[in-house]
């Protein structure tokens, strides 16, 4: 079991900082550069430091899982907190796919319905990772 969550987290790391390097494609495609000049000054700025910190975080997030997956799998104090955390973050991302974005942007088309699907389970998939980490973390879970 311990062999499948670390290969599973090293997925997940590898995906998140694949993730925020596809924010360069994914910002061209949307035309956000576009979009961002017609954005007063300060919300351009905010707009532009906040994707930042979006890939920055997907970054963060990433590395430990897919260098030292064992940090979410050995339990510890901070190991229940992390753990859960991560789980809860990718928690509210997928309720935020689904109760956020209007169905109008994606129903009915093709390419964006994909995608929808695509990060549903995504989303889905991280926050089970994380919380089974945190039943481990929390003695709930115990593995041999």
């Amino acid at each position: 079991m311990i062999d499948i969550l670390t290969l599973l987290l090293r997925i997940a790391g590898g995906g998140l900082i694949l993730l925020a390097a596809l924010h360069i494609p994914i910002g061209k495609r949307l035309n956000w550069a576009e979009d961002a000049r017609r954005l007063s000054p300060v919300n351009a700025s905010i707009f532009h430091v906040h994707t930042f910190f979006i890939c920055l975080v997907l970054v963060l997030m990433g590395l430990p899982c897919l260098v030292e997956p064992g940090l979410f799998l050995e339990p510890t104090r901070a190991g229940v907190w992390i753990t859960w955390s991560i789980s809860a973050f990718w928690a509210v991302r997928l309720y935020f796919q689904w109760c956020v974005y209007p169905p109008a942007l994606w129903r009915g088309k093709r390419m964006e319905s994909f995608v929808h699907a695509w990060f549903t389970l995504v989303w889905a998939g991280l926050a089970g990772l994380f919380a089974v980490c945190g039943m481990i973390q929390s003695a709930w879970w115990v593995i041999a």
